[in-house]
């Protein structure tokens, strides 16, 4: 499995449907790929499994444990910079066609939001996505 599928797993944290089911595209080995980044990820900024299940439930907190976890996915996968600057014809070009229109018009919408350091211009990014297109939504 190729880091080009987890980037394309990450991405799709931002782009699914709210529901406690994983969707049928971010495969087990798509998970297996990706557990090392996301139990990092988990330990460094004390993010639990419920908070993620939260969020997939219909609510993001501004939590750091969470908008953190976020950012180190993120940035674990190459989607942002430093400055949590979205690689934005990266993400496109890694979604399924049926979704790219979608994701541009989220993008165009959302990636620019600012924030008081990278956890936070990604919670902004986030809430964004969230607020604009709730039926979109899932995190690993």
């Amino acid at each position: 499995m190729s880091r080009v599928a987890g980037v394309f797993m990450v991405l799709a944290v931002c782009l699914q449907a709210i529901s406690a089911n994983r969707p049928d595209f971010i495969t087990d080995e798509v998970m297996e790929m990706i557990k090392d980044d996301k139990a990092r990820c988990m330990a460094e900024h004390g993010t639990t499994e419920a908070l993620i299940d939260e969020v997939n439930n219909g609510h993001l907190p501004n939590d750091k444990a969470l908008t953190c976890y976020m950012f180190c996915l993120f940035e674990a996968f190459s989607l942002v910079d430093e400055d949590a600057n979205l690689e934005v014809d990266m993400l496109i070009g890694f979604l399924p066609e049926s979704m790219q229109s979608i994701a541009h018009d989220l993008i165009e919408k959302c990636a620019h939001k600012s924030g008081a350091d990278p956890c936070d211009k990604i919670f902004n990014m986030a809430k964004c996505v969230q607020d604009e297109r709730p039926d979109l939504w899932f995190m690993v």
